[in-house]
């Protein structure tokens, strides 16, 4: 398994290559295989959230669900490499029915398990996590009561959250993840961060998270919070953009793929409708595709005019926020 020292290493090597625009031999495989894999269980969801592709209908790939077949596929042919596997992308991965199976198969190959959900339906879930037992649970909460948490989580039960948590909270030691609470800051619930922390001790949970904001269009602008260090953005009239400059970089393809729910292999997580599909994973290897030559150019062109590719101006990969 590749220790982070060794990924550390990885990564200058791969930075200074691309930098400097070298060229590479057809047959010199370069890059690392992927220390880690996002997964896309589903691309559905039960939210509508309005700044979030899936919830808005925005996706224009087909949905679905995840055959466990290529799951276990990638486990195989990635598990001498891997340490940790991110159990989603877009959707809400609980809703998946063998959600329990791919966890538990993963952790089988000794590699580090975790997903992001939005809490409705983890009490549901509870027995299927007890067995399973993922390493790590994100959990997105976005308000602390339910006038305000329906405002972004449209159509969500804050009940349905809290009974989660709960549950998640009496499982034993042995039994209970990480949790990891989610609080995406916008206008309407900055005033809420400072009630956190007794949510932290009443749910025992483990670390509580300040998520800027990702928005799309400008008639999101007004989502977006008064305190200037919440937001991930400099806004102007009806214009927006990243604070800091986007450097010539990003690790997360270098050391990591996404993997959609059918099977295609895109650069990274911000390619939410993948409009870069770098090969599917059903018929290569994800490393044969990382050193294909479509994904080589896209590495050169990140590393070289990263500012330019659309999906990336939203990104906060290299940048202090």
């Amino acid at each position: 398994m590749i220790n982070f020292i060794n990924l550390s290493c990885y990564y200058r090597k791969v930075k200074t290559k691309y930098s400097k625009q070298q060229k590479r031999s057809k047959t010199n495989k370069f890059l690392p295989p992927p220390s880690f894999i996002s997964f896309e269980p589903t691309n559905y969801c039960n939210l509508k959230c309005p700044a979030c592709p899936s919830g808005t209908g925005l996706l224009t790939r087909d949905k679905g669900f995840a055959d466990l077949g290529l799951f276990k596929k990638l486990i195989r042919e990635n598990k001498n490499h891997l340490i940790n596997i991110i159990l989603h992308f877009q959707g809400e991965p609980l809703l998946h029915e063998q959600i329990g199976e791919m966890i538990s198969f993963a952790r089988t190959h000794k590699i580090y398990t975790e997903f992001s959900t939005n809490g409705h339906t983890i009490h549901n879930n509870i027995d299927i996590i007890k067995k399973a037992k993922p390493d790590k649970i994100v959990v997105s909460l976005d308000g602390i009561e339910q006038e305000t948490y329906n405002k972004y989580r449209v159509n969500g039960d804050i009940q349905k959250v809290y009974k989660g948590l709960e549950a998640l909270s009496q499982l034993n030691k042995k039994e209970r993840p990480y949790i990891e609470l989610q609080f995406i800051v916008f206008k309407h619930n900055e005033h809420e961060i400072k009630h956190l922390h007794k949510l932290k001790k009443k749910y025992k949970i483990d670390k509580i998270s300040l998520k800027t904001a990702q928005i799309y269009s400008e008639n999101q602008i007004a989502l977006l919070p008064k305190n200037y260090k919440y937001s991930r953005y400099i806004v102007n009239g009806d214009k927006f953009e990243i604070k800091s400059k986007l450097p010539n970089s990003c690790r997360r393809i270098i050391f990591g793929s996404v993997i959609t729910w059918d099977g295609k292999l895109v650069p990274c997580c911000f390619d939410k409708d993948a409009d870069f599909i770098m090969g599917d994973v059903k018929n290569k290897t994800i490393n044969n595709i990382r050193n294909e030559n479509n994904y080589q150019r896209f590495i050169k062109n990140v590393f070289s005019q990263r500012n330019k590719i659309e999906m990336c101006k939203n990104c906060t990969e290299g940048i202090k926020i």
